[in-house]
């Protein structure tokens, strides 16, 4: 293997752990030192909102999977409930929070009433409801109850609208992630898998695999709901190597001339992307960069995809060399077909402006048909300690 092939692994390894997916060319944005990056934060929209968390199929510790549900669907802002008027969730004094000798105690933040195990109902929505157990299981000491309730009604409201939609989650898959984490977790032993359950706070299998159903379900909804602009192109990059001084842009550009000439006489653009690109993402795909959206790409590269006619070719320089494109299918709107793209930039400002507010549109329609029932109000469902010695 060749130093520049090194140097494209090296770049394809930084952008998978940015972006969350390796198919992509080494012309992405968030490989830039100088641009905006994938794994920036996309600007707020109306009140703050917990921080998008993907639970992907890799397993990770199962405390993830646990936890994390809850913040798939950020709580949108506050909405009047067909309720009788219920009292708010206790102000924190901070004060309180420290002991007679004045050390922090995180044993005084509130915690969750109840246990993980709990079926008793706190909300009713449609035809499901909202179970304690989920509660207790999910709420962070010192959290907002009122906004996780309402994060768990919002994904009793996304798995229902997923089932009237016939989305279901792959029970092969399923069955699968709880092989791989009974093994990596407990060594493959039935006893000690209860044990681990157990001790996470997810109870048995049965529950697990309801949370790994719900998670499926609910990737694959805000997938679907979250909407972009998005093109498709293909490109053979003829990368500079940096590393090599006595570089020759000239011969370079002369050798991607040549082959823009080859492509406009009726060559096969496949063939010459497998044999000549230095893009080891797109290469032996015949330089195809699947349907991506804005901010993904540096901007020589992406004010040319954004610009093309369908069918034409550009030969563009950008910091990695030079690359000659050619625009397959035109922008359009479409929702996310990637998961790694809701970890970009792009992917999380469509999340915010297309996502956000359909669920927020469908938790409205359910209050205003009173199809949203909260039993046991948010103050109820933690307690705060009392202090001692204070």
């Amino acid at each position: 293997m060749t130093d520049k092939d090194n140097q494209f692994d090296k770049f394809d390894e930084e952008k998978e752990a940015k972006t969350g997916f390796d198919d992509q060319p080494s012309t992405h944005q968030d490989d830039v030192d100088d641009g905006k990056y994938a794994d920036e934060e996309a600007e707020p929209t109306g009140r703050s909102r917990p921080r998008l968390v993907i639970v992907i199929i890799a397993i990770l510790v199962l405390a993830l999977v646990g936890t994390s549900l809850a913040f798939l669907v950020p709580a949108p802002p506050p909405q009047p409930v067909p309720q009788p008027e219920a009292p708010s969730a206790p102000e924190l004094d901070l004060g309180e929070l420290f002991d007679a000798d004045d050390q922090f105690n995180p044993q005084l933040l509130p915690a969750a009433v109840g246990v993980y195990s709990s079926t008793e109902v706190i909300a009713e929505v449609g035809d499901g409801t909202v179970l304690r157990g989920d509660f207790v299981r999910l709420y962070m000491p010192g959290a907002d109850p009122t906004e996780l309730l309402n994060q768990l009604i919002q994904i009793e409201l996304l798995i229902q609208t997923a089932a009237a939609e016939g989305i279901m989650a792959d029970q092969d898959v399923v069955e699968q992630q709880i092989e791989q984490i009974k093994l990596s977790q407990a060594g493959g032993d039935d006893d000690t898998f209860r044990m681990f359950l157990d001790e996470i706070e997810v109870g048995d299998v049965a529950n697990l695999r309801r949370l790994l159903e719900r998670d499926q379900i609910i990737e694959r909804m805000i997938m679907k709901y979250t909407t972009v602009e998005q093109a498709r192109a293909r490109h053979i990059l003829l990368a500079r190597d940096e590393d090599d001084e006595d570089s020759d842009d000239a011969a370079l550009q002369a050798q991607a001339e040549d082959l823009l000439r080859q492509l406009e006489n009726g060559a096969d653009f496949a063939a010459l992307a497998q044999e000549y690109s230095d893009d080891p993402g797109s290469g032996m795909a015949g330089g195809d960069l699947g349907w991506a959206p804005r901010g993904l790409f540096v901007e020589p590269f992406e004010e040319a995809v954004f610009s093309m006619e369908v069918g034409e070719l550009r030969l563009v320089e950008t910091l990695y060399g030079f690359h000659i494109i050619e625009l397959l299918d035109a922008p359009e709107l479409r929702p996310l077909d990637d998961p790694g793209l809701l970890q970009s930039m792009a992917g999380q400002q469509a999340f915010a402006t297309t996502f956000i507010p359909w669920i927020e549109s469908l938790q409205m329609e359910a209050e205003a048909n009173e199809q949203i029932k909260v039993v046991v109000p948010a103050d109820e469902l933690v307690s705060v300690p009392e202090p001692e010695g204070l």
